[in-house]
């Protein structure tokens, strides 16, 4: 039990770091460009979030080598529940339609990152 604890607080760590990077990336990069159109930068702050999930997913499985699908989803519920308290709480806007297509895509990304951490090969050593 204190093994998947310690798997999902690395995972929620790992995808707020990335997270930050990955945002801070796209922030240069819309900077850079000067005018951007508003619905690709919703597009961009949506695979930002679906990478850092695949990422935390992908480090909780492999921290705790097994039931990595669970790991990712929870990594994924964890990181959509900041979010949509940020959202409510701090910006007072309401959740929309379009909410949950990226609720599903950040579930399956992290599911994914936990199903290949899990799933991955390991060298024997002799």
């Amino acid at each position: 039990m204190m093994k998947w604890i310690r798997a999902l607080l690395l995972s929620v760590l790992t995808a707020l770091c990335a997270s930050l990077l990955l945002l801070a990336a796209i922030a240069f990069a819309a900077a850079r460009m000067g005018a951007l159109p508003r619905a690709s930068l919703t597009l961009a702050t949506t695979l930002a979030a679906c990478g850092a999930v695949f990422l935390g997913g992908l480090a909780a499985s492999l921290s705790a080598k097994e039931r990595g699908m669970l790991l990712g989803l929870g990594c994924g519920a964890v990181f959509l529940l900041c979010a949509a308290a940020a959202t409510v709480l701090l910006f007072g806007l309401e959740l929309e339609p379009a909410s949950g297509g990226k609720a599903a895509a950040v579930l399956l990304s992290g599911a994914i990152g936990g199903i290949l951490g899990a799933n991955r090969k390991h060298k024997a050593k002799f």
